[in-house]
């Protein structure tokens, strides 16, 4: 009796949070992924004290490495899916334009297990071989886009700097204009 993983009895927690894998608008599939990030730390030492202080400097940027892979599907089916068609050779050629356009703000990349993550793409290769025909494997490494230290939230220091520079303006106008009504009115 053929079943699909998703639907075996062991495990559901996992199956029921499985999703394809796709960057920007190419499907691929998933051999593994890797997420590596951590603490940006200095370590400081100074003279004449034994004991070092380590300063955290936040979050390191999120790198990605993807081993994906897409292959000639037996049948062409009617989904419309690029991943299920017997010529391989369209849905390849999708991700690699995807994997090479400059884009302004990142794309998301959305992995099966890791969930979805605004990135760029630092780096691929794609691989194909002869014996493994109709078959080819993409090495990927992404990193997560962020955002540009010009912009951010109302509660962060870029975003108080703004709100600041706008207040500023704002007092500086209304400023201007009672002047101005003030001057009116004293010379009618």
């Amino acid at each position: 009796m053929a079943t699909v993983i998703t639907k075996l009895e062991s495990g559901i927690a996992w199956r029921s949070k499985f999703r394809g894998a796709k960057f920007g608008d190419a499907d691929f599939h998933v051999d593994s992924a890797v997420r590596d990030s951590a603490r940006r730390i200095v370590q400081h030492e100074f003279p004449k004290r034994d004991v070092p202080y380590a300063e955290d400097m936040g979050r390191r940027a999120r790198e990605i490495t993807v081993r994906g892979y897409i292959i000639a599907f037996m049948n062409d089916t009617t989904s419309g899916k690029p991943l299920l068609r017997k010529n391989y050779i369209p849905a390849r050629d999708k991700l690699i334009a995807e994997l090479e356009t400059e884009w302004p703000t990142g794309r998301k990349l959305q992995l099966p297990f890791l969930g979805q993550l605004m990135c760029v793409c630092s780096r691929y290769r794609v691989t194909e071989e002869d014996k493994y025909g109709g078959y080819c494997t993409f090495d990927m490494t992404f990193q997560e886009y962020g955002q540009p230290p010009s912009t951010g939230t109302r509660d962060s220091k870029a975003g108080v700097y703004d709100n600041v520079e706008k207040l500023g303006g704002a007092i500086e106008n209304s400023v201007e204009a009672g002047i101005k009504q003030a001057s009116s009115g004293a010379v009618a």
